[in-house]
């Protein structure tokens, strides 16, 4: 039978509201957690998740992700887009000065003050916003943006990723026979003479931009590698600037001139070193670039332009329309300097977007590119571009820019009297490029003036060989002025054809010499294979001989 309290208890706990007593024992365990039921939906707790603390916390914003989405809205800031049609003048600055500064310094390390951009200060150290987005350049986010599927990504092939040097035509030519002869003749044959099977990878922004006849890289680098850092280094006619390139890389001053606009942008551009910051704005203008492309594509709008039946006949009229689309987008850019970046990488893809097979070919091929090609090997080329320049960035940071000249040599004031050390040049010499009508299309796509180089450059159209003796001779005397009284010279010479008789390059040298005041002190000699039957006919049993020179006062 039940007491009392054993019935009282009973009762109280059959009550609503009642009161249950814990036995003392179980207060020592652990309680156990009830999970609250998250309200947010994976893909919200994903995002969260990825930008949460540590590392991984940089791009974050108050818990919203700058980076959410696709590749278009990689710098989009709280879901505004800054790219939107191309309107928005996020690049005016004061009269774009904040790129001011030395000649061709325009993105060096030292030049990073320039870009405080006056009353605007759309890049000034309190837009935080915008100083997040050059943390993060597009090659630090995607390695790679060829590794995009099929169906995102399909505008013909990529580029291979181990590109190789393509070696100047005569020097990549078999080397017949070889000789050589006094002061560092064993030296200079190193240098002219390029193992046939090995060819040297890109290095830094030697392979930024196809260029006709110019140096092997390995020619410059042996012969400068002599010289203490700081030494003056010139090459008078320098083309796309490989003398340059290696001098600076070997810590010299460097010099350079050429005659032609394409010349100068090209050198120009793989002698610059930048900032990742001014790498990042270069990458803002290309894809404002990019974007204002879209929208005009989209809304079907004309672009005028010069020259514009001339250059319709060497594109596909697909990428002809993409072509021209892009350049009005790139010349709309207010910075001077980063519209000058883009126009040379638009420059770079001009002729493979063309019916020409080659830059030196008159043979034509029809291109087989998709729609949507220009744009996909802008990005690329843009990308590889900074890239080369951030890395030569690593290795000169306090070397002198190169200091560049657009002038015809016979009117040059060109570097201080007894200034130059070493002179490292091939000159134009007969039978050799036409360089204003292997740039045509380049000149006319960019619309630079052909007048100086139609009248002025030294070629075959504007020269017989005996004028151009006497512009060979002249040369020779201003760069005499200009030389050290140790410094020294070389010259890179082949062989050519004058009324149907072969000329060898050493020969003439050693002749003319001796009247401008310099002594050839040796020189290295390769004979190259002719597979042309004609001009293998004209320079007979003795052959086409390629000549590198040293000369002293």
């Amino acid at each position: 039978m039940k007491t009392e309290a054993e019935k009282k208890n009973e009762r109280d706990a059959a009550k609503p509201n009642s009161v249950k007593f814990i036995p003392a024992a179980d207060l020592s365990k652990t309680p156990i957690g009830v999970r609250r039921k998250s309200t947010k939906t994976p893909e919200t707790e994903a995002e969260d998740l990825k930008y949460k603390g540590g590392r991984d916390a940089k791009f974050s914003d108050s818990g919203s992700s700058n980076y959410k989405g696709g590749r278009d809205s990689k710098f989009s800031d709280s879901g505004d887009s800054k790219y939107k049609g191309g309107r928005d003048a996020k690049f005016s600055d004061s009269g774009d000065s904040k790129y001011k500064g030395g000649r061709d310094s325009k993105y060096t390390e030292s030049s990073d003050s320039k870009y405080k951009a006056g009353s605007d200060a759309k890049f000034s150290e309190e837009n935080t916003s915008t100083e997040k987005k050059f943390t993060q350049l597009p090659w630090k986010k995607q390695s790679n943006v060829w590794n995009k599927t099929e169906d995102e990504y399909t505008f013909g092939p990529p580029p291979k990723t181990n590109k190789f040097l393509k070696q100047r035509r005569s020097a990549s030519q078999k080397a017949m026979s070889s000789e050589s002869f006094g002061e560092q003749g064993k030296l200079m044959l190193d240098a002219l003479r390029i193992p046939e099977n090995s060819r040297n990878l890109y290095d830094v922004t030697h392979g930024f931009h196809p260029y006709p006849g110019r140096f092997h890289p390995d020619l410059p680098k042996i012969l400068l590698k002599q010289f203490p850092a700081g030494s003056k280094v010139f090459d008078p006619f320098m083309g796309g600037g490989t003398v340059l390139l290696e001098g600076l890389l070997w810590q010299h001053q460097v010099l350079g001139n050429d005659l032609s606009p394409v010349a100068n942008m090209v050198a120009k551009e793989r002698c610059r070193w930048i900032s990742e910051k001014n790498a990042g704005r270069v990458w803002q203008a290309f894809e404002e670039v990019s974007e204002r492309v879209k929208t005009r594509s989209f809304e079907k709008r004309s672009v005028e332009r010069r020259h514009i039946n001339w250059l319709n006949k060497f594109h596909p009229p697909y990428l002809f329309v993409e072509l021209l689309h892009w350049i009005d987008g790139i010349e709309n850019l207010r910075s001077v300097n980063e519209r000058d970046t883009l126009r040379a990488v638009f420059s770079s893809l001009i002729v493979k977007f063309s019916n020409k097979i080659s830059e030196t070919s008159d043979f034509t091929k029809p291109p087989t590119f998709p729609k949507g090609a220009v744009g996909k090997w802008m990005e690329r080329k843009t990308q590889e571009l900074l890239k080369n320049q951030l890395e030569l960035a690593k290795k000169i940071p306090k070397t002198s820019p190169a200091t560049i000249w657009n002038e015809n040599i016979s009117t040059l004031e060109g570097p201080e009297e007894n200034s130059i050390d070493c002179t490292i040049t091939s000159p134009p010499f007969p039978g050799t490029y036409d360089y204003l009508d292997l740039h045509e299309l380049r000149m006319k796509w960019l619309d630079f003036p052909t007048d100086q180089m139609s009248s002025g450059e030294i070629t075959n159209r504007n020269y017989t060989p005996r004028q151009w003796k006497q512009v060979f001779r002249e040369f020779m005397l201003k760069l005499r002025r200009w030389t050290a009284e140790e410094g020294v010279c070389y010259l890179h010479l082949g062989d050519w054809l004058e009324s149907g008789e072969r000329v060898s390059g050493l020969e003439f040298t050693q002749k003319y010499s001796d009247s401008v005041g310099w002594q050839v002190v040796g020189s290295a000699s390769v004979q190259r294979e002719i597979f042309d039957a004609n001009l293998r006919q004209a320079f007979g049993e003795s052959g086409k001989w390629e000549h590198l020179i040293m000369l002293r006062q």
